[in-house]
């Protein structure tokens, strides 16, 4: 690929009081390359590691809101108080979320724990992932990332933002156009 220019996106993480209307995204104008090709696209954009595709809240932020929630078996209008008072450091936390995107957020995590156990990366231990399997899976997810620490030496990410990292470049990262682990690039849409 070469590089073919950049746009703006807007990226927030209410925890850490992060918010910018101008992050550069940098822009590549595919060659037509790779082994695993899935589409027919003639552009892609490499996001950051904690942003996930079409969303502008950080990764991070959202397994946590929904952390909160399925830990302490808060209903959805208890969830968005919760949510509001401990990992909101910007404005209303109505500005950024509601109970729809909530939903969504969790129905993500399902979806990639499906991806997750569907593949053959070794970002998580063999024990882990026999706790995966079941009724209380989703949950025992959650926690793996939320503690999971890269493998990758000199790495210093950890928590959601290393997991989702760590699983797109043991799928084969760019060279193999791996997907991306929480929600889905425009290539990987079904």
């Amino acid at each position: 690929a070469t590089f073919h220019g950049y746009y703006f996106r807007t990226a927030i993480c209410p925890q850490s009081g992060f918010s910018t209307t101008d992050l550069p995204i940098s822009r590549y104008l595919c060659h037509d390359k790779g082994n695993a090709r899935t589409c027919d696209h003639v552009t892609f954009s490499l996001l950051p590691y904690m942003l996930v595709p079409y969303r502008q809240l950080s990764l991070n932020f959202m397994i946590k809101a929904v952390w909160l929630r399925i830990s302490r078996k808060l209903s959805l209008f208890e969830a968005m108080d919760v949510i509001e008072m401990e990992l909101n450091h910007l404005k209303d936390v109505a500005d950024f979320i509601n109970i729809s995107t909530l939903l969504f957020w969790q129905q993500m995590i399902q979806i990639a724990l499906g991806d997750f156990l569907s593949s053959d990366t070794s970002a998580s231990s063999k024990t882990n992932h026999e706790q995966l399997h079941g009724g209380d899976g989703f949950e025992n997810f959650i926690e793996i990332l939320l503690t999971y620490q890269s493998r990758n030496d000199g790495t210093p990410i950890r928590g959601p933002d290393a997991f989702a990292l760590d699983f797109y470049q043991q799928s084969g990262g760019v060279e193999r156009n791996a997907p991306f682990l929480f929600g889905r690039a425009s290539q990987h849409r079904d």
